[in-house]
């Protein structure tokens, strides 16, 4: 313990010499998408923090689910270890991250049910669902040097899907989304009535810089979503922190009042990778949450490591391609989980893991033209470039400084190199994520009842020793305007 102190904390200058009169110490985290293999570590940090702070404040922005089997398909109760976890550690609050919504009304259920904390939202109406209430914001109240602190939390989520967060639309029924601003401004008035003013957010980098420039009455702005490592104080006074995703850094906040009113801010990250220690606690509920023998049942070989996501995307566009006898496939790069995968043997939680949503697969019928035009609309509305099976492709991507960004057109080619026919009509599969965004670009839509884990499952068993090695199926020509 007092190497960890001497080396770790003292290291990051938060645990300083300086007078620790009202200090609120807070250390949070964003999307840890289920990563619990990582959590022994934070545990055992902050467990050394509340050695010297005993009111530390343990936090989350958001997407606390979805990319861990272990978790996610956790026998009878999914998310059940994550939950657990968390609860064990002394979560005082989590933002409503748009994976927590994976798991369907059932899934924010369970975690009203079981968790210790609350969700927070104020953005987020569970219209159809009387019984699931969040509460937009939460007080409270830590006792530092005798003095009590009054803490407020506003909760807000991204709604960038067409208004509403990034979440397979058949998760969303009966709900209703608004603008995080229109919240925010509801509920300026109350700085006036605490002593810290945070709003925790899961609305990505570039709205919350935005909302840490337009809103001074935050103290800070706890952020997630766009899985960003990013601290920054901006001028007018707010602090802006983001911990990067899948629980690989964790920031430490200090706040310093006095008379009720902030006076000084610090915070720094700690790489969780780098600490040596864990909570054994913590490990023992972990060990035996990766006690399940079925996922670490070997299911396929690569060759070769997949070095990237153009690898692993093509993988998964060849496997959905492969079972539903189409002639293109199509794969969302938000749906692919991992940057790179290794090779040798691959299991049945490597298959899960890299695909965590196991989407249901559409086919549908589209004209070339159809197909360039859908490579345009689905690599706008994923903010990256489509991964694709049975052709390849060329895109230009407009490149703007007004923040109007984007692809504007591409070209495809059929596997002889020749452009693929205009007016003839294809066979085109994509993931039911993706299905929402097809409806103007097919002449025809059917839901298979296949879904994509069962499609890379079969792909591995009938191709029981694939190849991606330096695999890249489409050019991106960068245009600036």
């Amino acid at each position: 313990m007092k190497k960890f102190f001497n080396i770790l904390i003292i290291s990051l200058l938060l645990i300083s010499c300086n007078s620790r009169q009202d200090e609120l110490v807070i250390l949070s985290v964003n999307d840890m998408h289920s990563h619990i293999e990582m959590m022994p570590k934070l545990a055992y940090v902050v467990d050394s923090l509340r050695a010297i702070y005993p009111e530390l404040m343990v936090l989350s922005a958001g997407d606390n689910r979805t990319g861990n089997a272990y978790n996610d398909k956790y026998p009878g109760e999914p998310n059940w270890p994550m939950i657990n976890l968390m609860n064990t550690i002394g979560f005082e609050a989590s933002a409503l991250g748009n994976h927590e919504f994976d798991g369907n009304i059932d899934g924010i259920r369970f975690v009203l049910e079981k968790a210790k904390f609350p969700l927070i939202c104020s953005n987020a109406f569970f219209t159809g669902y009387p019984d699931v209430q969040l509460p937009d914001y939460i007080e409270i109240t830590k006792s530092i040097n005798g003095h009590d602190i009054k803490i407020i939390l506003l909760g807000t989520i991204e709604t960038s899907n067409d208004g509403k967060p990034s979440a397979h639309i058949k998760n969303l029924q009966n709900m209703d989304f608004v603008d995080a601003e229109d919240m925010i401004d509801k509920y300026l008035d109350l700085r006036g009535s605490c002593d810290v003013f945070i709003l925790l957010s899961h609305c990505g980098l570039a709205d919350e810089l935005r909302f840490a420039e337009k809103y001074p009455q935050f103290d800070m702005i706890m952020g997630g979503h766009s899985h960003d490592l990013y601290t920054k104080q901006m001028d007018d006074g707010v602090l802006y922190t983001q911990s990067k995703y899948y629980l690989k850094m964790a920031t430490v906040t200090k706040l310093k009042i006095k008379n009720g009113k902030v006076v000084g801010k610090e915070a720094q990250v700690i790489d969780l990778n780098k600490v040596n220690k864990v909570d054994e606690e913590v490990q023992a509920l972990v060990d035996g949450y990766y006690d399940e023998q079925e996922f670490k049942k070997v299911v396929g070989h690569a060759k070769s490591p997949f070095a990237d996501k153009n690898a692993l995307g093509a993988y998964m566009a060849d496997a959905e391609r492969y079972i539903t006898k189409a002639d293109i496939a199509m794969q969302n790069p938000g749906g692919v989980r991992f940057d790179n995968m290794h090779g040798g043997d691959i299991t049945k939680a490597d298959v899960f893991n890299l695909d965590p949503f196991n989407n249901s697969l559409v086919v549908c019928e589209m004209t070339g033209s159809q197909v360039e035009d859908f490579i345009v609309l689905a690599s706008n509305k994923d903010h990256n470039s489509t991964h694709v099976s049975g052709i390849t492709y060329t895109a230009e991507y407009a490149q703007s400084d007004d923040g109007e960004s984007g692809f504007v057109s591409a070209k495809a080619y059929l596997g002889n190199g020749q452009r693929i026919n205009p007016d003839k009509v294809y066979k085109v599969t994509v993931n039911s994520y993706m299905a929402q965004w097809a409806k103007d670009c097919c002449q025809s839509m059917e839901d298979t009842g296949i879904n994509s884990n069962d499609a890379e499952l079969l792909y591995l068993s009938d191709h029981q020793n694939v190849e991606y090695k330096d695999v890249n199926r489409y050019t991106i020509k960068i245009i600036n305007e």
